[in-house]
């Protein structure tokens, strides 16, 4: 079957050639254990396959009805290592919930780790690694934000131009990759819930989490990374930390109306929200079951990692008290579990999974209960929606921090949750007027942009295609030292100089006062004298 799949991609790159000049081979790398990641990046895969480019993905989530030139390897173990491990993140919910910067920094580099394991121990990781060297794809597109552990194939196929995405905003760690500089003093560490500008303390703190996670990605993670995929390849692979730095572009899930200004190189281009797409018309049911609510119709979603499990019985049966004592308004719950604990009241609708951008874009729709994913927020501001968050872990924490700051929305606390607090949180999104006003605001910004994001992503990926060794955008604080780059050469200098200039003027200072003094003692002795 291996061979007969390499001998298919083949087929289907000729035929693909024949048909449009300008069609491309394309490598797309997804070793993010995660669907969300495999939600944002599938519209760019298939825009490029409307395109007429061959598409072939190495992923952890696969689609089970791709266009018909595009190509899914299944990296089928990941899940498995992800939660078939004792830490993972479903049996201390409440813990990761509350963690300190440092251990929840950690834990983002141990899931990158888990992510890398289970990529090398698919099969179908082997399937792309017997495709012949001299296979030619004409470019790589990789999702960078769980660490470089599948880049070896960039080697492998002789070094196409790398596009480097991440539904994850603007990672702490961009710089590392294209260069430029991280300004602590503006720019918050995804566990750091800022005040903007930030006072002291917190520009303090901000820097120590910074520089934390900077050695410890470069001198822990990269290294274990480095160990773990080596064992997956079958040739000696080269630093992966200098593979990940060859980025061409890099393509961010951010935008200035939710995120914070940042100084970026102009080789980084932000296209956030581009998986928000056109709502689809509601299923009978649910259109009837929103329609009818007598005030309007709340969604209730965690996100596609969090499973409904992971609440506790005591927590569920809050939120089911919760919503029995609001009967004017209807409820859809995404539950995934078995059995709620107990029957729900008549004004809610439980299904394991909910079309979430389709119904976010009903009026009738008046806040959204959730984590607070980055996608999430985006969606519930595209749609203005305000939010009720319950964040757990790595970026909610900020996203629903912001969504507080801009008056769209407010927070609930997982560990002191109790069902008088999601009642009052939902009154207050719900009969306080000013949290739809915020976050209309907040979409307005959010929607005014010359072009739809997925335009811009696909413009820029072909613009690499067109210019595959144009390294004009690129930073050049890439070529230089930490000590260069970050002008720590130059302050250095000024405050040598500083100082020897001051050590100068102290000697002249004493020589003089010295002179000075023997030119007064003569004249003294003969006063004396006298």
């Amino acid at each position: 079957m291996q061979p007969l799949h390499i001998l298919a991609s083949v087929f289907v790159t000729v035929l693909m050639i024949g048909q449009e000049g300008e069609c491309a081979n394309i490598l797309v790398l997804m070793s993010v254990v995660s669907k969300s990641h495999f939600i944002w990046i599938r519209p760019i895969v298939n825009r490029l396959a409307e395109r007429h480019h061959n598409v072939t993905i190495l992923s952890v989530n696969v689609d089970p009805a791709p266009p018909i030139n595009v190509t899914y390897i299944h990296l089928e173990n990941s899940y498995n290592i992800l939660y078939g491990n004792g830490t993972s993140a479903k049996n201390d919910i409440l813990k990761r919930s509350n963690e300190m910067a440092t251990d929840a920094t950690r834990s983002f580099y141990r899931f990158g780790l888990l992510g890398c394991e289970g990529a090398v121990t698919s099969k179908g990781f082997q399937q792309l690694l017997l495709y012949p060297h001299d296979f030619r794809f004409d470019l790589v597109i990789y999702d960078f934000t769980c660490g470089p552990c599948v880049l070896g194939f960039l080697h492998k196929f002789n070094y196409p131009p790398l596009v480097s995405v991440t539904g994850f905003g603007v990672p702490q760690f961009t710089h590392q990759l294209v260069g430029g500089r991280k300004e602590p003093s503006v720019v918050p560490h995804f566990t750091q819930l800022t005040e903007h500008p930030m006072p002291f303390t917190q520009r303090l703190l901000n820097s120590a989490i910074h520089t934390f996670d900077a050695l410890y990605r470069r001198f822990v993670f990269l290294p274990q990374v480095m160990d773990i995929a080596q064992r997956g390849f079958d040739f000696p692979l080269p630093a992966l930390s200098e593979l990940e730095r060859r980025t061409l572009l890099m393509l961010t899930n951010s935008n200035p109306a939710l995120d914070p200004p940042e100084s970026l190189p102009p080789n980084v281009i932000p296209v956030g929200g581009l998986q928000i797409v056109p709502a689809a018309p509601l299923p009978d049911k649910l259109h009837s079951f929103i329609s009818s609510a007598h005030k309007g119709a709340i969604l209730f979603a965690m996100g596609t990692n969090f499973r409904s499990k992971m609440f506790t019985t005591e927590r569920q049966l809050m939120f089911l008290e919760a919503f029995a004592a609001l009967p004017e308004y209807h409820i859809l719950w995404k539950f995934d579990d078995e059995r709620l604990p107990r029957q729900a009241s008549p004004n809610v609708l439980v299904q394991p999974w909910l079309p979430q951008n389709d119904i976010l874009a009903q009026p009738q729709v008046r806040a959204f209960i959730s984590h607070c994913g980055l996608m999430s927020t985006q969606e519930a501001t595209y749609h203005g929606v305000p939010m009720v968050g319950i964040p757990i872990y790595v970026d909610q924490h900020l996203n629903l921090h912001r969504t507080v700051q801009a008056g769209a929305g407010v927070k609930l606390d997982l560990a002191t949750l109790s069902t008088v607090k999601i009642v009052d949180a939902l009154r207050a999104v719900l009969e306080n007027d000013s949290y739809r006003q915020a976050m209309s605001h907040r979409s307005a910004l959010f929607r005014d942009q010359p072009e739809p994001p997925l335009d811009r992503a696909i413009w820029w990926i072909e613009w690499a295609l067109r210019h595959p060794n144009e390294s004009r955008l690129r930073s050049t604080t890439l070529e230089l030292s930490v000590l260069a780059a970050n002008e720590y050469d130059v302050a250095l200098c000024v405050t040598l100089l500083l100082v020897a200039i001051a050590v100068l003027a102290r000697v002249m200072f004493s020589l003089t006062l010295f002179r000075r003094n023997r030119v007064q003692q003569p004249t003294s002795k003969k006063t004396k004298r006298l």
